[in-house]
């Protein structure tokens, strides 16, 4: 459609105008006085203006007519002419003004129709995609809008009202805040729990609203949205039940560490006593030995749970026979069920059992399983230990007559922390965990059972079975002790530590030497020359230039004959090892180590030195 400009209209309507002016003045003439016109003939020249040429031509012949009438010159002049001509121009211009107006009027509102149906629609199919429940009220809190995404979370069909998927406990604490955000005109924020159109689960969603407002400040409508936060709910209150369990294990700990070391403490004091026989020294003495077994079963308690998280259990595979396992465990255990007053029951006669295992990892389990059972029991209770085998796993059965524990404790009872009073009262809350993780990694199962509070418990450890039992071999005999006049130095910056190595050391023959930083090691040894270096890897620096363990070991290898290098640290992880296996230390012991793991990897180093040097170019030993 071709649009003309205002211009052409308005010149257009002036040329209509003339000739309607002049006809008007004709007929004026023609009767002789203003308004002898007749009627009749007005009305077909209004009529036939408005046939041929439309509705203004008509109003402009109506103009005409009636400014003729009003002349009173018998035989109107060039003047006259003129000042209708005049005035026909001018009301033509301002009735095509008028009507130009009109139609861009018209036109703007169209175009702003056009551009709101337009929003609307990209505002809907956007609100539509959004993957959370958005709505629109009325003033008067009426739902004008649900989104898509509304009907779907929650399955209604539109007709329902949104009171109908609020918690029935949560209902009347939502219409409290949505009343009170409408009367006041400000924000709306409650966290409700809505019922989930899959599952009908009831699941807590925050819920936010806007009032909008127009130009005067009245509520025009209220734009809001609800968001499922369920999930963000379930991961704050596991982080602060997390929180309070570690808060509880550190309190745990605490007591835990102090009460072996007030055994140790109050030992000495007796050994420092001039009036304690012999019989109470010895006494003393199996204290310290007992209660430092105990902090270094804690430590490794620890080491082991912080290796779990990090998933650096490294299992050492190989066949295990379950029944001498278990019998060992039962004897290691027997004094304590005696110091207890529990019976622990032998195990019976069985063929032998193999599975495919770390021996240590396993022995472990089964220990922690057997302690905890000694420790839920009583005087006069007791505790067995089953084996049997179900299809292609063996499944070990520990049983007590203890506390037992509900289904609420059933349920944590395997997780980092977790303590109750009865079958885990004691200790850092770390042992089944650690159980359940070592089990895993044996692609086995663990699992406990109990009637309940009182009525004992049973755990149940499946393992898969070997394939086929191992064939008979000789077991490693002990290592042969090499002369003990060999040298050892020791290199350790904490004085009681060095002493009480060098002097068992020197007890047990060999010749030892103590340094206590990296310079005094690598003086001694250019001075004489030693066969096994026992060395810290954290030597504190007290002066500039001091070096650490790793640089000793590589100063020391540089020398005609270097010793045998064995790490002794506290750090005893898998990437531990490497890094000092990396720096030259052929075998790492973890502190603390007992007298016959340090022995054990002398001798073994000593045996190593008197191979031919390339039967010595192997991997090196990793001790402890």
């Amino acid at each position: 459609m071709i649009r003309r400009s205002p211009l052409l209209l308005r010149l257009r309507d002036l040329a209509l105008a003339l000739p309607l002016a002049y006809a008007a003045l004709a007929l004026h003439a023609h009767y002789g006085r203003a308004g002898a016109l007749p009627t009749s003939a007005g009305y077909l020249a209004v009529i036939a203006a408005s046939l041929l040429l439309g509705l203004r031509a008509g109003l402009l012949t109506v103009a005409a007519l009636s400014l003729g009438a009003m002349l009173r010159a018998p035989h109107p002049g060039p003047s006259e002419l003129a000042l209708f001509a005049l005035l026909g121009a001018a009301l033509a211009w301002l009735v095509a003004d008028v009507g130009e107006r009109r139609r861009s009027e018209k036109r703007r509102r169209a175009d702003l129709i056009e551009q709101r149906l337009r929003a609307e629609t990209e505002q809907r199919a956007l609100l539509d995609h959004l993957p959370k429940m958005v709505w629109i009220a009325e003033p008067d809190g009426s739902i004008r809008y649900h989104n898509r995404f509304w009907y779907e979370y929650t399955g209604l069909s539109g007709r329902e009202d949104w009171r109908a998927i609020v918690h029935p406990d949560d209902l009347q604490r939502g219409l409290s805040a949505w009343k009170q955000a409408m009367e006041r005109a400000e924000p709306l924020n409650v966290e409700l729990r809505f019922r989930r159109g899959a599952d009908d689960a009831y699941r807590w969603h925050v819920v936010k609203g806007v009032p909008i407002a127009d130009e005067t400040g009245r509520v025009r409508c209220w734009y809001g949205a609800s968001t499922d936060i369920e999930d963000q709910k379930r991961a704050l209150e596991t982080l602060a039940a997390a929180n309070e369990r570690i808060s509880r294990f550190l309190a745990v700990l605490s007591h835990e560490l102090r009460n072996p070391l007030a055994g140790i403490a109050s030992a000495c004091a007796l050994m420092n006593r001039a009036d304690a026989d012999q019989t109470q020294r010895r006494q003393a003495l199996a204290t310290i030995a007992r209660q430092g077994q105990h902090l270094r079963r804690m430590v490794d308690d620890l080491l082991d749970i912080s290796r779990v998280t990090q998933g650096k259990v490294e299992l050492r595979r190989g066949p295990v026979e379950l029944v001498r396992l278990l019998a060992e465990v039962l004897q290691d255990n027997r004094a304590a069920a005696g110091h207890a007053g529990v019976r622990l029951e032998p195990l019976p006669a069985l063929p032998p059992c193999w599975v495919d295992g770390d021996r240590a990892r396993l022995r472990q389990v089964f220990d922690n399983l057997v302690s905890n059972a000694i420790k839920a029991g009583g005087a006069g209770q007791r505790v067995r230990v089953e084996l049997a085998r179900d299809g292609n796993e063996a499944v070990v059965w520990v049983i007590d007559q203890g506390q037992g524990f509900d289904d609420d404790q059933r349920r944590r009872i395997f997780e980092p922390f977790v303590q109750s009073a009865g079958w885990q009262s004691r200790g850092l809350g770390l042992g089944l965990s650690i159980v359940q993780s070592i089990v895993e990694l044996h692609r086995g199962r663990v699992s406990a059972h109990s009637d309940g509070p009182g009525k004992g418990a049973r755990f149940a450890v499946r393992l898969p079975l070997a394939l086929a039992p191992p064939a008979p071999h000789e077991a490693d005999g002990p290592l042969r002790r090499a002369t003990r006049s060999a040298s050892v130095l020791i290199v350790e910056d904490e004085a009681d530590i060095a002493e009480s190595l060098r002097t068992l050391l020197a007890l047990e023959g060999y010749d030892v030497a103590v340094a206590e930083d990296a310079d005094a090691a690598l003086s001694a040894s250019r001075a004489r020359p030693f066969d096994v270096v026992l060395c810290d890897l954290e030597l504190h620096e007290s002066q500039p230039g001091q070096r650490s363990g790793y640089l000793v070991a590589s100063a020391l290898q540089e020398l005609v004959r270097p010793p045998y290098l064995i790490a002794y640290s506290g750090y005893g992880q898998a990437a531990d090892r490497e890094q000092s296996a990396l720096a030259g230390f052929q075998a790492h012991l973890v502190k603390p180590a007992t007298l016959e793991e340090i022995v054990a990897a002398i001798e073994e180093g000593l045996q190593q030195r008197r191979r031919p040097v390339d039967a010595r170019q192997g991997a090196p030993l990793a001790a402890g």
